[in-house]
């Protein structure tokens, strides 16, 4: 089928796909291992950036799970950028994939206490470094911006996604303040992360108005230019979120 820029999508290879498109051992509740075999099609190149995937029948059918496990899945990988969904048409393995889907790609999506600790040790160290350089740059324009950006998330509790994204883009806008490429490119990947298990503590009494208040502890810290509260505000932060997924697990 032809696209508007004049480009055709074409369809996965079936028989490329069958070795990672069996049933799974188990009936999951969780998305985790129809994750981790979509990737590795992907690593092995049976899939291919502008690939069309299965339906969700098709897939449902060819791993012997239920339909909401694979659009769990699907949904998670379209949070990282790995898929793109195209209403009435499909999903689509976007560009630029390989190397997302390294091992360290796999490791994050595999949800457990341990990953979780070490996905916390990461953000301590990036996260609370950039708080604190841009407390040190001391940019009326970014505390502006943060304290906006925490008035909308008020406004959208009850909008998961939007509620997700602002969330996402107050850390962002901080590692981008820094003027460190790296920092920002690190913390994007850690919040498509984070971004996967997010659902699992949102519907957890408190969590949303525990943020906002974690958030404007940050935002005040860096308004104040105070590095050393900075740093404070922001470790707390992710010590108490990861504190809250921990419930759920």
């Amino acid at each position: 089928m032809p696209h508007r820029d004049g480009s055709r999508s074409r369809s996965v290879d079936a028989n490329a796909s069958a070795e990672h498109l069996r049933p799974l051992p188990t009936k999951l509740t969780l998305p985790q291992e129809i994750v981790s075999a979509i990737a590795n099609l992907i690593i092995t190149r049976s899939w291919k950036p502008g690939d069309k995937i299965p339906s969700e029948k098709e897939l449902a059918a060819s791993f012997g799970v239920g339909r909401s496990s694979i659009r769990e899945a699907i949904r998670s990988l379209v949070i990282l950028g790995v898929i793109e969904a195209r209403p009435g048409d499909g999903s689509y393995i976007r560009s630029g994939t390989s190397e997302l889907l390294s091992g360290a790609f796999e490791w994050g999506l595999m949800l457990g206490e341990h990953n979780l600790t070490d996905l916390v040790a990461i953000r301590n160290l990036l996260e609370e470094e950039c708080a604190g350089q841009a407390a040190a740059i001391g940019d009326p324009a970014l505390a502006s911006s943060l304290l906006d950006l925490i008035d909308e998330m008020r406004a959208a509790t009850d909008q998961p996604q939007t509620f997700m994204q602002l969330d996402n883009r107050f850390h962002e806008l901080i590692a981008e303040t820094t003027g460190n490429a790296l920092f920002f490119s690190l913390s994007r990947t850690i919040q498509r992360l984070v971004g996967v298990w997010y659902a699992q503590t949102y519907q957890i009494e408190q969590t949303k108005s525990a943020t906002i208040d974690e958030h404007l502890a940050i935002a005040r810290a860096i308004e104040a230019g105070s590095p050393t509260k900075a740093r404070k505000a922001m470790k707390d932060h992710i010590r108490q979120a990861s504190e809250r997924l921990k419930n759920v697990l």
